[in-house]
């Protein structure tokens, strides 16, 4: 039982130096001018164990017959993103549509904490905070409004360059930085984030299920200090306008 106390208090102390997690953004499927919609949803990230939770906000809206746009909001308590890009799709038939976008986020996080029981057997505490920027390429295809559910499917995936400026460091009881414990992360990283999406209800809310996944080319092959979470799940509601 210590053991394993022990070993669940590692872990946190590692997920606390995560610096990205696949973001819940909407697929919109946009498919006609006028096309609006808000996604709202609560979502959890997870390397070993689950360690980041937020809430998510998507805005879509198909401005004429192949102009599209698209923010998105979300907030952890300790972390927090916002994206904003513009787009085009191209209805393929009558439920079918493909769309692109190019956009740019950015993101950061933060968190003071105590490691209770470290390998040491003493407490540990550190600080870890910082922010990136993420310009990146999206392209979605999906199927709308298939039977009486209307279920929509979507398959995304997102392309960027991950620019990250994280530090971590122990402190002592009196919340001072102890000398030569600070780790600074600024490696870039090329950023793939596919995603998968499922929607079904009725013509104007839909409950939305979302799975995504994310691979960053550097955290990936040289782990270090730092780590990143690479699956999300989310569950919300989506309006339709």
């Amino acid at each position: 039982m210590r053991k394993t106390i022990l070993l669940i208090s590692m872990v946190l102390s590692l997920a606390s130096c995560s610096v990205y997690h696949p973001q819940a953004v909407d697929i919109p499927l946009i498919n006609h001018s006028g096309d609006a919609r808000v996604d709202v949803s609560a979502a959890m990230s997870t390397w070993i164990v689950p360690d980041v939770m937020t809430l998510n906000l998507t805005a879509s809206y198909g401005f004429n017959d192949w102009l599209t746009g698209q923010i998105h909001a979300n907030f952890g308590g300790d972390n927090y993103y916002g994206q904003a890009a513009p787009g085009f799709y191209i209805p393929l038939g009558a439920n079918s549509v493909v769309e692109a976008y190019v956009g740019v986020g950015y993101g950061g996080g933060w968190r003071d904490n105590v490691d209770h029981e470290n390998s040491e057997n003493a407490s540990r505490n550190y600080s870890f905070s910082g922010h990136y920027l993420l310009p990146f390429v999206q392209g979605n295809f999906g199927w709308h409004d298939l039977t009486s559910l209307h279920i929509d499917i979507g398959f995304g995936i997102k392309a960027g360059s991950f620019k990250p400026d994280f530090n971590t460091f122990d402190v002592d009881d009196n919340g001072d930085e102890i000398a030569g414990t600070r780790n600074d992360y600024t490696t870039g990283n090329f950023l793939l984030e596919p995603q998968f999406m499922l929607r079904l209800g009725g013509k104007n809310m839909k409950l939305t299920f979302r799975m995504g996944y994310a691979w960053l080319s550097d955290l990936y092959s040289n782990p270090n200090k730092f780590i990143y979470d690479p699956l999300t799940g989310s569950v919300g509601l989506t309006f339709f306008f």
